[in-house]
């Protein structure tokens, strides 16, 4: 080891004369020896060159300017440094300049005791920070809370990484701002108040809110003390900011839910109360039981004389002085009150006061009784469960009628319902089931129940959420029995399925509308008119007409479908592509559940192949009755010209062969007669006769 140590500076002077403060340094109790003291004269900028060195504060003499504070400020920013001033009114620009502390030289003092003690204060705090594990900025920006550091002035000297980021301001903008510039209104006034509050009494605590930067608004509680030098004089105002936003809030909402309790004691059949060990009202606040037992209760009531005619409360407070815990419901002439009561135990375990609470629950309870009586009787099968079907809290008795099964049974195996469902339904329900657990407002199924007698019932089941807070606490719902509704509708199908099928043209006209428009059409109808449903759908029936269609024949059915009255007619009618056919129409009106009609019915069909065959029959009647007309025409003008000689006395008349003219024509006319009657159109054989006889007077002629 070196016999020789040499002592490195710790305390470092500059300025002319380092006398005063190596006396100083000598009467320090930190920082004693005169060779711990190095100056470096006039040149701040030496420092430097201790750089390397220990360094615990640095002492500069200040006469006029700052200079030399801002030059040790740029060359050792990180050492602490006390300023020796001889006129106070260099204080605040040393503070300014960086200084950590000032000493005001007088006459009137012991200048070398005192400076020794500034010395030994800064010397402490430097060794404080030297054994934690940063720098005391570092520990400043560690608090989670805002640190300011304040002149007297209220001008901002100092703040940590917290309040840069409450205010929202950077380190330029912060510098030299004052304190009542991040505060506005009564909040402006009430900071400059804190600021003299401090400075009188050496600390204050105040709240406010502060505005940001950016208009943000932050209730903060300040704390602040006065920071003094040795003379009692002041020197700084360094505090604490706390956020009391989320404060304020359970404040709010304390505040809150006392007045909401108050409210709803106020105003809702609802009783608060306690009696003392000595069966006195302590307090009451609610009207219930005043309103239904009809007093007027005040602290110091004895139970005995609020409650005489009462005996069921009476006894039930008189339990709950005794240490029982009573809920119970009392009828009070009408009125069903529920109370509570809890005794309160002092350190002895004696009772040392009851509270209580009354509430009416008439109408609860008469819902209760509704409720009942819907479980009852319900033709629907109502029912509520938890979302998993862990439980199922209510079902009606009607779920025995429709499932066959009891409700007890179900409310035993909640989800024992699924087992009736026909085999055929029971995986589709299923599926839906489980996405009734997180979506049960979407839940609506229809679905088979096989009875254990072997019948079918068709249920229709829908389901709603109940839900608590936003959480989905029960679900609803109602199953119907629809197999009426469901046979019916088979029933509908059927009989659409045979209208759709049927080998006749069908139409329905909607007669309530003035042009009776077609509204339906079947499959029959289209490919008879040759339209699509889209060509038929509004049209008239008139839109089948055409050149070659009867204008007396079509108003026969335009007007029973105008009137509401049945019609029959054989028409040309003409097909989408201008083709013409035969149709034979019948029109019904048709009735809704009212009296009068509201729809008809058109029934179409294509007697096309029967008209032709009708007329190829007429053709060749017309010819066969031509041929028996000449037929005819020569036995009955023999006879005719027999019996004309007969009439005129002529002798040689043929008689008998005149009478056998006759019998021939009239065979021949009974075999025209029995022809005929297979014709359609009516046409008499007179007719023909005459026409052929017509033609036969001429070629005589």
């Amino acid at each position: 080891m070196d016999s020789e140590v040499k002592r490195v500076p710790s305390i470092v002077h500059v300025g002319a004369d380092a006398t005063l403060v190596r006396n100083a340094v000598d009467r320090s109790s930190m920082a004693r020896g005169a060779g711990s003291v190095v100056s470096v004269g006039d040149d701040a900028s030496a420092v430097t060159d201790l750089d390397s060195h220990p360094i615990s504060v640095i002492v500069c003499e200040v006469e006029s300017g700052v200079d030399r504070l801002d030059r040790i400020g740029r060359a050792s920013p990180d050492r602490p440094c006390l300023a020796v001033v001889s006129d106070t009114s260099h204080v605040d620009a040393a503070l300014d300049a960086g200084a950590a502390d000032v000493f005001v030289r007088r006459e009137d003092i012991d200048e070398e005791t005192l400076l020794g003690r500034r010395i030994d204060a800064l010397v402490d705090d430097c060794e404080d920070v030297a054994s934690g594990p940063g720098s005391i900025d570092a520990l400043i920006d560690a608090i989670d809370d805002s640190f300011y550091v304040l002149d007297t002035d209220g001008i901002l000297r100092g703040w940590n990484r917290r309040f840069r980021e409450v205010t929202g301001y950077t380190d330029a903008e912060l510098k030299e701002m004052h304190a009542r510039e991040f505060f506005t209104g009564d909040d402006r006034a009430r900071i400059e108040a804190a600021i003299g509050d401090v400075i009188d009494s050496g600390s204050t605590v105040v709240e406010a809110e502060l505005v940001a930067k950016d208009g943000t608004r932050t209730p903060i509680e300040y704390t602040g003390r006065l920071v003094v030098d040795a003379d009692g004089t002041p020197r700084r105002i360094v505090g604490i900011g706390r956020d009391v936003t989320e404060r304020r809030e359970r404040s709010a909402r304390l505040l809150r839910l006392r007045q909401a309790t108050e409210t709803i004691t106020d105003n809702v059949p609802l009783a608060l109360f306690e009696v003392g060990s000595e069966g006195t009202v302590l307090s009451m606040r609610g009207k219930t039981l005043s309103d239904r037992v009809q007093f007027s209760s005040a602290s110091g009531d004895d139970i005995d004389d609020l409650f005489g005619d009462q005996p069921s409360i009476r006894d039930a407070l008189r339990r709950g002085l005794d240490g029982e815990a009573v809920n119970r419901l009392i009828d009070l002439d009408g009125a069903i009150v529920e109370l509570w009561l809890q005794p309160l135990l002092d350190e002895s375990g004696a009772v040392d006061r009851v509270v209580g609470l009354a509430l009416d629950v008439t109408e609860r309870e008469e819902r209760a009784k509704l409720l009942d009586q819907i479980q009852e009787n319900a033709g629907e099968v109502i029912w509520m469960s938890t979302p998993g079907k862990e439980s199922m809290d209510f079902i009606t008795e009607a779920y025995a009628d429709v499932w066959g099964r009891s409700p007890a049974r179900l409310r035993g195996d909640p989800t024992s319902f699924v087992d009736a469902i026909h085999p055929d339904d029971r995986s589709r329900v299923e599926a839906a089931l489980a996405e009734q657990r997180d979506t049960p407002d979407a839940y609506e199924e229809t679905y088979r129940v096989v009875r254990p007698d072997g019948a079918v019932r068709w249920v229709h089941d829908r389901a709603s959420g109940v839900y608590e807070d936003g959480e989905l606490e029960r679900i609803v719902g109602v199953a119907s029995d629809i197999t009426e509704r469901k046979e019916r509708e088979q029933e509908l199908e059927l009989k659409d399925r045979a209208i759709e099928t049927a080998p006749i043209g069908i139409a329905i006209h909607d007669t309530m509308s003035a042009t009776d428009p077609i509204v339906y059409a079947n499959d029959e109808f289209l490919s008879l008119t040759g339209y699509d449903e889209a060509g038929l759908d509004g049209e008239q029936f008139s839109v089948l007409a055409g050149s070659g269609t009867d204008p007396e024949r079509l108003e026969t059915i335009t007007s029973a479908l105008d009137h509401d009255d049945g019609a029959s007619s054989e028409i040309v009618l003409y097909r989408a592509d201008g083709t013409p056919f035969w149709g034979r129409v019948d029109v019904a009106p048709v009735s809704g559940n009212e009296s009068s009609p509201t729809h008809a019915v058109s029934f179409l069909q294509d007697i096309t192949e029967t008209k032709e065959h009708q007329q190829e029959i007429e053709r060749h009647l017309t010819e066969f009755g031509s041929v028996l007309a000449e037929d005819l025409g020569v036995p009955l003008r023999n006879a005719q010209d027999q019996l004309r000689a007969a009439a005129n006395g002529d002798e040689g008349v043929d008689i008998e062969g005149a009478t056998r003219s006759i019998e021939r024509a009239e065979s021949l006319v009974e075999d025209l007669t029995e022809v005929h009657s297979f014709s359609v159109k009516s046409r008499t054989v007179s007719e023909s006769i005459a026409q052929a006889s017509e033609v036969s007077d001429g070629d005589d002629e």
